[in-house]
């Protein structure tokens, strides 16, 4: 309840500011004030995803239910070469997402301040909101970083996009000692590029040196966040530090999209020998109403899709594969391969619904084998 008042009002606060240099407001997206200028602005603006699943495995009880996945509000806006954006969520996390700082007084450069996404991965760059599936791939969450606090910079061009930074701890957690800094970069290039075909390719790394006495640890679901055990898990590695690195393209052929990863994480160990964990996944979308999907070059990433007036169906279909078994350092996480179908329907720029089946096979040091049937409700403003 605290944190609840505190954000009401800092937001409060912001929109006070904001409203002195109001001259328009609307609502269309999101409630919205900017000054007659456009040098000044302040939006409000948020997400509700409902889910609900039912599980089925010879191995192991998993929770069947429903869910509010996300429940977050947002407000972020500008005050001339400033920017700024402060997310919660209400629901699955209860934190602190976004909160940062920009400046954006730099051709084609933006630099950030604060709690933001790290730059590492194509996957963890798309909004939840934007995402062909429930859940990202199996690999986004055993290696996909999330949200920390740092620095960084963003740069940008026609047909490609660097971002680069230094980051610490996710500002939600309690810090037990110093705080451990990691660099991450991820660059993004397209040679092919227009509203309706793309051909992207990029790289990721990530460096992080871990403090005395500290640890690692990769593990996944079965593509569904409603298993309450994860279905691979290497268990807690004593390390000295770890490097990722994550190939990635993109590619549009009209109302066809094409999306892949390949992540590899290499620990290096404090107590025994260096392991070495990686997977990939690759899927294929296909809009039944003849559109194309945004593309968002400044970020390197695919924005939501935005239908007619009688909506618009999407079928989907991705596999993945997470390997985190290293015999040579004597780590048994298992691995788990996937396979995910997928149908969404559009039914405005707002609200989406979307329907997936997961079938998850594990080898012989995974915890057992799943399948599920998944459903979403979403609303976005």
């Amino acid at each position: 309840m605290n944190k609840l008042i505190k954000l009401s009002t800092i937001t409060a606060a912001i929109f006070a500011t904001s409203s002195l240099y109001a001259a328009e407001v609307t609502t269309k997206g999101g409630f919205q004030v900017k000054s007659d200028d456009g040098q000044y602005s302040f939006k409000f603006n948020g997400r509700i995803q409902l889910d609900a699943v039912a599980f089925n495995s010879d191995d192991i009880d998993l929770n069947n239910g429903t869910e509010i996945r996300r429940a977050r509000f947002a407000a972020n806006g500008k005050m001339a070469q400033w920017g700024y954006k402060l997310q919660y969520d209400f629901m699955s996390s209860e934190s602190v997402k976004d909160a940062y700082i920009s400046y954006n007084g730099f051709n084609n450069t933006e630099v950030l301040i604060g709690s933001q996404i790290e730059a590492f991965g194509m996957e963890p760059q798309t909004s939840s909101n934007d995402v062909t599936f429930i859940e990202r791939s199996s690999i986004i969450e055993a290696f996909g970083l999330n949200r920390a606090m740092g620095i960084a910079a963003r740069q940008w061009g026609d047909n490609w996009s660097l971002n680069y930074g230094i980051y610490g701890q996710d500002v939600n957690k309690d810090n037990a000692g110093d705080e451990e800094l990691g660099f991450n970069g991820r660059f993004n290039y397209a040679p092919v590029i227009d509203k309706d075909q793309l051909i992207s390719f990029g790289a990721s790394l990530s460096t992080r040196q871990l403090s005395d006495g500290a640890s690692v640890r990769f593990r996944s679901r079965p593509e569904s966040h409603q298993a309450d055990t994860r279905i691979v898990d290497t268990s807690s590695l004593a390390a000295d530090g770890y490097n990722m690195y994550a190939l990635e393209t993109a590619m549009k052929f009209g109302s066809l999209t094409i999306l892949g990863e390949y992540i590899n994480a290499d620990v290096d160990s404090s107590v025994n020998n260096d392991s070495s964990f990686d997977g990939f996944y690759l899927s294929a979308s296909y809009l039944l109403d003849g559109s194309s999907r945004p593309y968002n070059t400044k970020q390197g990433k695919f924005k939501r899709v935005k239908p007619g007036k009688d909506g618009a169906w999407e079928i989907a279909a991705r596999v993945s594969s997470l390997d985190l078994n290293d015999k040579e350092a004597g780590v048994m996480g298992g691995q788990v391969d996937s396979i995910t179908l997928g149908a969404n329907y559009y039914i405005n720029k707002n609200m989406r619904a979307m329907f997936n089946v997961v079938s998850s096979d594990g080898d012989e040091f995974a915890k057992y084998d799943a399948t599920s049937v998944a459903a979403r409700m979403q609303v976005t403003w």
